[in-house]
């Protein structure tokens, strides 16, 4: 065994004389000093008396260890007290015997471990089972199912094949995630016109148009994700046809959802003091703890509604949308949000409109009065392919896009310009003043698709 040398006594093998003995005994005292001062504070005076005794004598015995079995016994007989003459070493051929008692405690007797000839037949016994039961089992073959089949796409259909190179596209899976979101926003629904026909004194659909509004300026100035937003929205609408509130706490309401939906979806988030502060001191922070209890709890902490602008995002990967069709799908689902009537579509089914319109409303710009109308829906929505991927065909969004379409006409005459003013910015490629968003021209595209 090895030990650290402060757990060892040093060993002194030379003595000149008694003199040099004592010197010797002194040292050794000095160096151990504090061992023996751990190891003899449980022990009495009479036990420490003859410990020290013992120490006192040369030769081979070690003080702390020496009974633990880390040195080889010698093979001659021993009894439990003993004299024994030990012999120092001579110098000048004189040797100095020095007789001295010593109480040894005889072990037990080691049991001799067995040999390798008998032990060898009951390992090979051993082999012999268990290669045999393993035989036996093999015979039994176990098929286990997987908890889910991934769903296969026709070849016709496929659009994610050319991603199976890059991870972050997860394109063995993202069909499969994207029927869940639809299976997924069924169960998280909203009523139509949730806010009608409450008792008087309670929210409004203009105060919740005006609230969103708000959030939206808030929203950009803590320069959050549009995930935040789209978030904040369906926490509201789903608090909100759940519970009574007067017009007097819908800031409240919706700092905390915007609160909230931050937790779910940002890395770094405002403070509680932050939405204290725009709020112009309405409410406290306490409020807001209260808040956020109160809406979790009533929303049986089931947040995980499926977000429209991830569908959008999907949905311009199919049809290989290019920035600028993608940025007015974006900014056509933001004006969705202050429009209560709107508010219980399904988020596929607005994702699937607005995807729809910003890919129509670029590519009327092209339409000559040679150039049917039918053929132009047929290349931007082909009804198979594009009802496999999102579930609808363009006569199931047709009234959708309808409205999507009168959304943009209104905004010429609108109060709320929240939403417009920040897709008025060169990041978002000024996507509201462009031509395609005016309202005459609107007007005129949306004929051509009635007829």
């Amino acid at each position: 065994m090895n030990h650290y040398p402060a757990f060892l006594r040093p060993y002194h093998s030379k003595s000149n004389n008694n003199n040099n003995n004592n010197a010797s005994s002194s040292n050794e005292n000095d160096e151990n000093s504090s061992i023996k001062n751990i190891f003899l504070k449980h022990l009495s005076k009479s036990q420490q008396t003859l410990l020290n005794n013992n120490n006192n004598t040369k030769g081979t015995m070690r003080g702390v260890l020496g009974e633990v079995g880390n040195v080889s016994l010698s093979n001659k007989p021993m009894t439990s007290i003993i004299t024994k003459p030990k012999i120092i070493q001579q110098q000048q051929s004189v040797a100095t015997i020095l007789e001295t008692k010593s109480i040894i405690t005889i072990p037990p007797p080691a049991v001799a471990p067995l040999s390798l000839s008998a032990t060898l037949p009951l390992i090979l016994n051993k082999i012999e089972e268990i290669n045999l039961n393993d035989s036996n089992a093999s015979d039994e073959i176990i098929s286990y199912e997987p908890i889910a089949k991934l769903t296969k796409v026709p070849s016709e259909y496929d659009c994610d094949s050319g991603d199976s190179h890059n991870i972050t596209t997860v394109s063995e899976y993202v069909v499969d995630i994207c029927k869940y979101w639809r299976e997924l926003e069924q169960n998280t629904s909203i009523r139509q016109n949730f806010l009608l026909n409450r008792n008087e004194g309670t929210a409004s659909p203009q105060n919740r148009a005006v609230l969103i509004d708000w959030l939206y300026q808030v929203h950009d100035r803590f320069k959050l994700l549009s995930d935040t937003f789209h978030m904040t929205i369906q926490l509201i609408d789903r608090y909100l046809q759940l519970v009574d509130v007067s017009k007097h706490e819908l800031q409240l309401i919706g700092s905390t959802a915007l609160l909230l939906a931050c937790k779910y979806e940002e890395m770094t988030i405002p403070g509680m003091n932050d939405f204290v502060y725009v709020s112009d001191n309405a409410y406290s922070k306490e409020d807001m703890k209260e808040m956020e209890r109160r809406i979790i709890s009533t929303l049986s902490y089931d947040l995980g509604r499926p977000l429209s602008i991830n569908f959008l995002r999907r949905y311009s990967k199919i049809v290989q949308a290019t920035d600028i069709e993608h940025t007015l799908g974006k900014y056509l689902l933001d004006l969705t949000f202050t429009d209560h009537s709107l508010s219980h579509l399904l988020p596929s089914y607005v994702s699937a409109c607005a995807s729809f319109l910003s890919r129509y409303l670029f590519a009327y710009k092209r339409l000559t009065s040679s150039t049917s109308v039918t053929l132009l829906i047929d290349n931007i929505w082909p009804n198979k392919f594009m009802s496999y991927h999102t579930g609808y065909t363009y006569e199931q969004i047709r009234q959708g896009i309808e409205q999507l379409g009168q959304l943009l006409i209104g905004q010429d005459t609108t109060k709320l310009r929240s939403v417009q003013k920040k897709f008025s910015q060169s990041n978002m490629f000024s996507v509201a003043q462009h031509s395609c968003c005016k309202s005459a021209y609107v007007q005129i595209a949306l004929s051509r698709l009635s007829k």
